[in-house]
């Protein structure tokens, strides 16, 4: 059976490619936020106690930490999303084959019984 449908086809890879290159920039986005706060948040809290700004020390490698954890959950979410989208589209192009294939096979002729 030919394969119809190219550009579909294409569009659904390119989103299936997009889940990917998304989920692995989120990931590294999440650890860089969380190495950043972590490495800086010493130095956050010094100037938090310098300054006289008490309960900010939160901001330090805490809240880097709860940040990254959003960004990871946020982009995973995301990539997720692109990726199912792109196998959505994969999904309709089997529907499609699948009945076209059984239209066909119905109309063909059957052979008698002898």
């Amino acid at each position: 059976m030919e394969k119809r449908f190219k550009v579909l086809r294409f569009v659904g890879t390119l989103y299936k490619i997009f889940g990917v290159v998304v989920g692995v920039a989120m990931l590294i986005l999440a650890l860089g936020i969380c190495a950043v706060s972590v490495m800086g948040g010493a130095s956050m809290a010094d100037y938090a106690r310098e300054y006289g700004m008490h309960g900010m020390e939160v901001f330090g490698a805490l809240g880097g930490v709860i940040i990254s954890g959003v960004v990871l959950i946020a982009g995973a979410v995301w990539a997720i999303s692109l990726y199912a989208i792109g196998e959505g589209v994969y999904l309709f192009i089997a529907i499609e084959e699948n009945t076209r294939a059984a239209a066909l096979r119905l109309q063909a002729p059957v052979p008698p019984v002898e």
